[in-house]
């Protein structure tokens, strides 16, 4: 009975750190026109970083030699998973729908996989490889909405770019993870690379102040970006970090493979936006090609902060 209170517990966690994660392509969308991407950054990470200031200071100080001694790993993990990943979403929002956004974004495991074989050696199957190939062949039908006999007068939006690079920037901060000082634990290192990047954002954000002034605040975005900070920046680590530890990363990673779907949802249903066949059907490949890329490989266990 404890294993299987165990074993729901832990999806339980994961549900609720993918639902949280979810909601950040559908806050890309709605502050597109209103705030800048460094804007966005800027406070979600503030906002976090109040949040765990007095939880971590303590263990940051006792452990700051570690820090320092580690600093390369956690600058990369700081640059990658905090303060690249997350903006290139607020760049996406600008130019292409929370549904692509999502679908996109979710490769980030395939990335692993071809960074895992390029840096760490890993060997891939050719079942991975044609996991892969179908991955990419998904993302192809969600760019070009399923027009493949009109690709001659197709113009790539900016956003599937970012998107990209997204994934790839979530792909090498879960293969850099893997080098993460064991020494401390993993909320002190969320805490520290969240208060690094906060600082180095800092003047991005200064400048965008003075270059696009915000000139209206109202609650419902106050309190949009305080949910940022605390429920997809903090709860959801600790969340998905319960779930890795109690079922393990590869039962994880299978409900972290739903948040294209949580994510079309709300965006239908928050955002108006609709689902198309194409956006459905390239969707379900990408799915299946992760699933398939990562069925021999569970070495390399997904992180997101």
């Amino acid at each position: 009975m404890t294993n299987v209170k165990t074993t729901i517990a832990g999806y339980i966690y994961a549900i609720l750190a993918v639902l949280f994660w979810s909601f950040n392509v559908i806050v890309a969308r709605y502050f597109a026109d209103t705030f800048t991407p460094w804007q966005i950054s800027f406070y979600r990470w503030f906002f976090a970083s109040i949040t765990l200031l007095p939880f971590c200071l303590k263990s940051i100080i006792k452990d700051w030699s570690i820090i320092t001694k580690n600093f390369k790993i956690l600058f990369w993990l700081s640059l990658t998973g905090i303060v690249l990943m997350n903006t290139f979403s607020y760049y996406a929002g600008r130019t292409i729908t929370a549904v692509e956004m999502s679908l996109i974004g979710v490769m980030g495991p395939v990335f692993i996989v071809i960074l895992s074989r390029i840096f760490l050696h890993e060997y891939i199957t050719r079942f991975q490889l044609f996991g892969i190939i179908v991955s990419f062949i998904g993302v192809i039908t969600i760019i070009l909405h399923g027009q493949f006999l009109t690709i001659g007068n197709f113009t790539l939006a900016i956003g599937d770019f970012w998107m990209s690079l997204l994934a790839l920037s979530f792909a090498i901060y879960s293969v850099i993870s893997k080098f993460r000082p064991k020494e401390i634990s993993q909320l002190t290192s969320l805490a520290f690379t969240v208060f690094f990047a906060t600082i180095v954002i800092l003047p991005l954000f200064i400048y965008d102040n003075i270059t696009h002034p915000i000139t209206h605040w109202d609650s419902l975005e106050i309190w949009t970006l305080i949910y940022m900070g605390v429920f997809n920046s903090v709860l959801s680590y600790l969340f998905w970090n319960l779930s890795l530890e109690k079922i393990g990363s590869l039962k994880s990673s299978m409900i972290y493979y739903l948040m294209p779907v949580f994510s079309s949802i709300e965006a239908y249903f928050l955002l108006g936006e609709n689902i198309y066949p194409a956006q459905i059907y390239g969707g379900m490949l990408v799915i299946l090609g992760i699933f398939m890329t990562n069925k021999k490989s569970d070495k390399v266990a997904l992180e997101r902060p």
